[in-house]
């Protein structure tokens, strides 16, 4: 299961997952709630030049389900159906909240037991199943799903926006994945014409989860990068303030304009800040996104 705000990727993933299958013979179903087939086919046509022979050769289905207050029953006979008719090895469900959605008010009262019933009878017949849920600035953590259905998922992956050196940029992390050891970093990612990429991990920052990200200043960063305390308080306040010139670091901080302008001035030279001249002497935090 992949959880993330609107716009953060998660159908890109979820139709790179269904054509890694394809390009592996393994046929596929799509079942989309939230968008009609021909919007969907439309953007994966920009990434498999293929799929429209795949759909002929009987290796792919997209099932358009409508929120016409359907039940479990008549949701789970249409998706069994098409996995029958591909013999389908993979099943896409894009996305969970569509799916709550599309229930009927009694059917979404106990919203777990539904998705227990569709998931438990999906892979059943061994498929697996990819499923992203939409998660909200209410519930940002994975609220949604660790009350709802991680209780029924092998791995779950999500993805949050984060402000990085001015710029709003995509991270991921694995969250669980059953009976195996993974890895535990916040990765940026980025989502270009060709699918999702993976990127560098965000190990000198905190506050990833809330989105106001800081720097490391542990004892164990600070030697690694060379910073003093103070140092490393001012880049800090730059990456919270964004641009900001060395007068308004000092009355943040509470400090001398000319010890903010000294800190500043070192780490422009460490790469840490860059100088910019727009609106006056100014200074932006430069990410270390490896480090």
């Amino acid at each position: 299961m992949l959880g993330g705000p609107a716009g953060s990727g998660k159908t890109t993933f979820a139709t790179q997952f269904a054509a890694e299958g394809l390009r592996r013979g393994e046929a596929v179903v799509i079942v989309v709630f939230e968008e009609y087939p021909e919007e969907y086919l439309a953007r994966a046509r920009m990434r498999n030049g293929e799929i429209d022979a795949m759909i002929n050769d009987g290796l792919l289905k997209i099932i358009y389900l409508r929120p016409l207050d359907l039940s479990v029953d008549e949701t789970l006979a249409e998706i069994l159906a098409g996995v029958d008719e591909v013999k389908a090895e993979r099943v896409v469900i894009d996305s969970l909240s569509g799916f709550e959605v599309a229930l009927a008010p009694a059917f979404r009262e106990d919203f777990r037991e539904s998705l227990y019933r569709l998931v438990g009878a999906l892979t059943a017949t061994g498929v697996t199943v990819f499923m992203t849920v939409e998660t909200t600035a209410k519930n940002p953590d994975m609220g949604f799903t660790t009350e709802k259905v991680s209780f029924i998922t092998d791995d779950i992956i999500v993805q949050r926006f984060v402000e990085l050196d001015g710029e709003l940029r995509r991270v991921l992390a694995v969250v669980k994945m059953r009976g195996s050891e993974h890895s535990h970093e916040f990765r940026t990612f980025d989502v270009t014409a060709q699918g999702a990429v993976i990127g560098e991990p965000l190990r000198q920052y905190r506050g990833i989860l809330s989105g106001a990200l800081e720097l490391r200043v542990d004892g164990a960063a600070l030697g690694q990068v060379g910073l003093t305390e103070r140092e490393a308080a001012v880049l800090n306040t730059l990456v919270r303030l964004g641009a900001s010139a060395a007068k308004e670091v000092a009355v943040r901080l509470g400090v001398e304009q000319a010890e903010a302008a000294a800190a500043l001035e070192r780490l422009e030279t460490l790469g840490f800040a860059a100088a910019t001249k727009k609106g006056g002497h100014t200074y932006r935090a430069v990410a270390q996104i490896g480090g």
